[in-house]
């Protein structure tokens, strides 16, 4: 495995031969994404997705939360083009990823944190973990394709609660609601991602290319890679309408930040 690059908002380490993990590492605005993130995830995924051996990627964050989301702050148009840009080049990377991705969500998993467990293919949840999406409240519309991820996943009625109503999920109702692999309750965040880190390595052991062709005899029978693309698509086009309204830009900006763009949990 060839050294591992360096980012700035991400971190890289290798668990074995076959498996690493990446770590957003912006713990002090609990892994909140910013431009910069996502292009980071972006770039810390095609490295992993280029090297032979790795066979499986765990993702996880520093600190209390996994991610809340977009690092908030009173939106311009430039910072709301760039990350609709940046998140639309990773949704790409992400669709077609050939590696077995897990996702290791601990505390917070909201916006972005939550939608984008949908392109994980194994989701393991801290009993600590709460997910949510506020779009509704803050007045904006679901993303991350999460308008035909969710409700596939989970049904209308169950998805609803989060894209419309905003409702906050434990982790048992996210694992009985689809949106999960399993709830592994751990006495700390350290011992949970050491169980996550040990499916990993296990799954790093596999056979590369019957993992490769088994992903994408999974995602030929559901035969939606069309259907992600075009509602990412939809909901790209109403976010930013939603963000040109002067009432989302005000809801934006009466919201309680921390000076570095954290979110207040």
């Amino acid at each position: 495995m060839s050294p591992s690059p360096t980012f700035e908002t991400i971190l890289i380490d290798q668990l074995s031969d076959g498996a690493v993990l990446i770590s957003y590492n912006t713990p002090k605005r609990s892994n909140a994404f910013t431009p910069q993130q996502y292009n980071d995830l972006r770039e810390a995924l095609l490295w992993a997705r280029d090297e032979e051996g790795v066979k499986a990627v765990v993702v996880t964050g520093k600190g209390k939360h996994y991610c809340a989301g977009r690092a908030m702050g009173s939106p311009s148009t430039d910072t709301i083009d760039a990350e609709v840009a940046a998140g639309s080049a990773l949704s790409a990377v992400l669709t077609s990823y050939p590696k077995v991705l897990i996702a290791a969500v601990h505390g917070a998993s909201i916006g972005w944190g939550c939608t984008q467990l949908a392109y994980f293919d194994l989701v393991y949840a801290n009993g600590n973990a709460f997910f949510e999406t506020p779009f509704a409240r803050i007045g904006i519309v679901p993303e991350g394709g999460s308008s035909y991820t969710f409700p596939k996943a989970m049904g209308r009625p169950r998805a609803n609660a989060l894209l419309l109503a905003g409702e906050r999920l434990s982790a048992h109702d996210a694992w009985v609601g689809g949106l999960i692999t399993v709830v592994i309750d751990a006495k700390s965040n350290v011992e949970f991602l050491d169980r996550v880190v040990e499916k990993a390595k296990r799954v790093g052991e596999y056979s590369g290319e019957a993992l490769r062709l088994a992903k994408k005899l999974i995602a030929d029978s559901a035969d939606d890679v069309e259907a992600r693309r075009k509602a990412g698509e939809r909901e790209r086009r109403d976010i930013l309408y939603m963000f040109s309204r002067p009432e989302t830009q005000a809801n934006l900006a009466s919201l309680s930040f921390g000076k570095k763009g954290g979110s207040k949990i």
